[in-house]
């Protein structure tokens, strides 16, 4: 097994409406916000974390493909075959017998570029005999307009050369190109399921735009060493 390649896929998430990725909520303060979004420790600002999208991306992809809550635990894919998209991006889950390789795919914290105006949104149930509110509770949601930057790195490895994928217009591309398309896929079913929490609440809506995908190089110019004079 070798690595041949890295590919970079670049972009911007930009939310469409206030979307909620759920923080720390361990102290309780009164007259407070009940649920918080995550922020960054240091700036104080939203982000979107790596983990967080990586997640919503392999499970939109097994439901799309009908691998979601296949198994008698109502866990992730592992079925470790060679022609599932899933574990071969995203790896088999909690299976290490296999020939599939490492996880493909690198998903890196998304950091605000622009807007993370944080709004409170107050919410409640409604008793259903009545008609009238209950059990009221307010959450931090990431205002719309804000956008992030999109990072997600590719490892294509000699074993990829086999795998196939469909591109948007029905084409089939073979090995690192067919893993840059199944993240593609994706990213397109986050935009039309939404990302964060409360998606079926009209929260998280979102737009994904790729402004680069590339292969890298396997190595980069920098200024080369020279000997010094000695003492």
């Amino acid at each position: 097994m070798r690595k041949v390649g890295h590919w970079l896929i670049a972009g911007v998430i930009e939310l469409k409406s206030g979307t909620r990725i759920g923080g720390s909520d361990d102290v309780l303060q009164i007259g407070g916000t009940d649920l918080t979004c995550i922020k960054d420790p240091v700036t104080d600002r939203p982000y979107i974390p790596g983990s967080s999208l990586k997640g919503k991306m392999r499970s939109e992809l097994e439901k799309h493909l009908g691998k979601f809550g296949g198994n008698d635990n109502n866990e992730p894919c592992g079925c470790a075959q060679e022609d599932c998209p899933v574990c071969r991006v995203f790896g088999p889950h909690q299976k290490s017998d296999h020939r599939l390789g490492p996880t493909r795919i690198i998903v890196r914290d998304a950091p605000l570029l622009e807007g993370g105006d944080i709004e409170l949104k107050t919410e409640s149930t409604i008793k259903r005999s009545t008609g009238g509110a209950q059990h009221p509770r307010t959450l931090e949601r990431v205002a719309a307009g804000s956008r992030f930057r999109l990072e997600i790195g590719v490892q294509e490895l000699d074993l990829d050369a086999p795998m196939t994928y469909e591109d948007h217009e029905g084409r089939r591309v073979t090995g690192g190109e067919a893993l840059v398309q199944i993240v593609y896929h994706c990213l397109d079913l986050i935009e039309a399921s939404g990302l964060g929490s409360g998606t079926s609440k009209g929260y998280g809506a979102v737009e994904i735009t790729v402004k680069e995908a590339k292969r890298l190089p396997g190595r980069r110019e920098r200024p080369q060493p020279t000997a010094g004079s000695g003492a």
